[in-house]
């Protein structure tokens, strides 16, 4: 059984815009539309659950509640941050209340989704603006020339309408990117509505301790490795259309540690870090480690590490975890890191991971017996169902994964693969017949295959997606997390 369990949005995206804005005399609001504004019920907002045609499960404020909102805020501007493909169809509805309540509102549109779905945002009669590459730069060069009824010509990185026709002026790395990030604007945390946030102690669907304030942070962009299934895995190499944003840049330690001092003021005590690839830069990562310390922060998790940086060259050169590096990590704050192990299948690690994990080098196995032995909890990500990957390849995954928990891995998450636009396996699955050109990405999500003809058929792959989630993980486990699916839709229920 797939469980979905909804979380609070809280993205970084637009408190960095907002930061920006502010730094450039704009006064600016931010609205996470899955829980709504401070004063709005959460069993209105969070708990309202309406199932889509995808299958996903939309939640948050009503169209006629955006709508007002919008409208009591006499806004000039609405942005809209739009990263992930499920969520298509409810950015384009918040273009529409924007529309709705004022029709002169310009609707600006970002995000990775936003440029990958560039014609589809533009072609709405609600969509103004879509925003190219990173938005901090461009966001205050669309808002001043707004403001003084200047056309967006001279503004890079920006595709709009003008007189019925599309116009699309080009990347300029120079003028629109943050090499340096610590050039960043100060994400605006106080605008986020952390009285919900309080209350529902879950982001991205974690299960915390209530009266735990936690917020997002990044202390990096982008990623080393070009995994073919990843949202930004084009944003590598692009640098004709996006900048080529996703290579790997890091901030100073001393401005990572500016920005825990101002959640610290917020009474902000766990910690989302959001970077891609946060451990890519060992010595960098052990400093920030060492200063936190003292600081009394937990750590909520990460959403993305890469195994390789848990070893370390040993006597003779020979690679062996780093239990120091592990220990660091614990002392740090980090009671959970999800291990992305993906496959048991080195084939399909190499061709769709790019071989950045080598299960004959570093055994997982062990990897999880001494981070559990170390204090940290360890959930490990699979992923089933590569368009060529075979039903034998798969079992392989499932018996590691067995492995894994059995070793002490608290549990497993069998993911299949989705083409999402913007990774460079939708472009191999258009390419090879894996889906039509015109394939509706509505029905996209994170829990279903969407591609055809693949070695093991999408019905088979569902079946075996259910099943290994019970036969791999523990009773108690599938208990708790059952536990918590019902006790979220009950809440929508009892709305």
């Amino acid at each position: 059984m797939a469980v979905e369990i909804p979380r609070p949005d809280g993205s970084l995206g637009p408190l960095y815009l907002a930061g920006a804005l502010e730094g450039a005399g704009v006064e600016t609001d931010i609205l996470d539309a899955s829980v709504g504004p401070e004063e709005d019920d959460l069993r209105d907002t969070f708990y309202r659950m309406v199932e889509l045609p995808s299958g996903l499960v939309r939640i948050g404020m009503t169209y006629e509640r955006l709508r007002e909102f919008i409208a009591d805020g006499e806004y000039d501007i609405v942005g809209i941050n739009s990263n992930f493909t499920p969520q298509t169809r409810m950015a384009l509805e918040v273009a529409r209340a924007a529309k709705s309540a004022d029709k002169d509102i310009l609707v600006i549109v970002g995000g990775v989704n936003a440029r990958s779905l560039v014609s589809r945002f533009i072609k709405s009669d609600d969509v103004d603006v879509i925003c190219l590459t990173e938005g901090e730069r461009i966001i205050v060069n669309l808002v001043e020339a707004h403001r003084h009824g200047r056309d967006f010509g001279e503004i890079s990185g920006v595709l709009y309408k003008r007189n019925g026709r599309v116009v699309s002026n080009p990347v300029c790395a120079a003028n629109d990117i943050h090499t340096n990030l610590d050039r960043l604007p100060f994400p605006l945390w106080h605008k986020l509505p952390f009285g919900h946030y309080d209350r529902i102690a879950s982001p991205h669907g974690s299960m915390l301790f209530k009266d735990q304030r936690y917020a997002p942070i990044m202390t990096s962009r982008g990623c080393p490795f070009r995994c073919s299934y990843c949202h930004i895995s084009k944003e590598k190499e692009d640098h004709e259309g996006s900048g080529g944003i996703g290579e790997f840049r890091v901030k100073s330690v001393e401005r990572v540690m500016a920005e825990l001092e101002i959640l610290k003021g917020l009474g902000v005590r766990k910690i989302y870090i959001e970077d891609d690839s946060l451990l890519a830069k060992k010595p960098r990562v052990k400093e920030i480690f060492a200063r936190i310390r003292s600081m009394e922060f937990k750590i909520a998790d990460v959403n993305g590490v890469n195994l390789v940086h848990f070893q370390k060259r040993g006597s003779g050169g020979k690679l062996e975890i780093d239990m120091e590096y592990l220990e660091l990590l614990k002392e740090g704050g980090f009671d959970q890191i999800v291990f992305p192990v993906e496959s048991g299948s080195q084939r399909v690690l190499d061709k769709y991971a790019t071989a950045k994990l080598n299960l004959e080098t570093l055994d997982v196995i062990e990897l999880v017996r001494v981070a559990s032995g170390v204090g940290i909890v360890c959930p490990i990500n699979m992923m089933i169902g590569f368009p060529d990957e075979t039903e034998k390849e798969i079992m392989q995954s499932i018996e590691l994964a067995k492995r894994l928990v059995e070793a002490g891995a608290y549990y497993c998450t069998f993911f299949i693969p989705i083409p999402f636009p913007g990774s460079a396996l939708y472009d191999t699955a258009i390419r090879d017949g894996y889906l039509e050109p015109n394939f509706d990405t509505d029905i996209m999500n994170w829990k279903n295959p969407v591609m055809k003809n693949t070695v093991v058929p999408p019905e088979r792959l569902t079946e075996l997606r259910d099943w290994a989630w019970r036969e791999v993980n523990t009773a108690e486990y599938v208990s708790t997390r059952l536990k918590a699916e019902i006790g979220s839709r009950w809440n929508s229920e009892d709305n």
